[in-house]
């Protein structure tokens, strides 16, 4: 899933949650990279485990940090900033453009990709099926480019908001 991070100056940080992996009911493997500028920052794995109702995270899978109870947050403080976050969409008013990212709209199982890794795509072009409420979604290029990133295959079954390929556009 896509968060967007803005801050008072209106300057945007994105994260994406690019992979997510259940090793066991108690511990889940979460892979995110950052984009600033459509660059990308830092690509970093995250486990989060849940230990006698309380929850720790950790980087490395040997040290782990208590996590602090929260229901999803619509502000964040961080050091000296804070941000509005907006998960899976940033709203019209503030701006941008991401054509290049495809993401889920609803919930829904993908059924075939169309493109690989390094295709050149026109707007427009289907890259994918996308099986929702029953029925098939082309889901399309939203700009002329070269697919730089699929991070689906097909049978998975996907929550709205994910990321499920990127175009860069030319």
């Amino acid at each position: 899933m896509r968060t967007y991070l803005i801050d008072s100056d209106k300057n945007e940080y994105i994260i994406d949650l690019t992979r997510t992996r259940a090793h066991s009911a108690e511990m889940v493997e979460f892979e995110f990279r950052t984009i600033k500028d459509n660059k990308e920052l830092n690509k970093e794995t995250v486990f989060i485990r849940k230990l006698a109702d309380q929850y720790f995270a950790s980087t490395d899978g040997v040290k782990w940090n208590k996590l602090a109870r929260q229901d999803s947050p619509a502000i964040m403080l961080n050091a000296d900033k804070v941000f509005k976050l907006y998960r899976g969409y940033k709203p019209s008013s503030l701006g941008g453009d991401n054509a290049g990212g495809l993401f889920t709209q609803m919930p829904g199982k993908i059924v075939k990709i169309m493109s690989k890794v390094g295709d050149k795509v026109t707007k427009g072009q289907t890259l994918l099926i996308l099986e929702a409420m029953k029925m098939e979604n082309e889901i399309k290029s939203g700009v002329d480019g070269v697919v730089k990133a699929i991070h689906v295959q097909t049978g998975d079954a996907l929550e709205n908001g994910i990321l499920m390929m990127e175009v860069e556009a030319e």
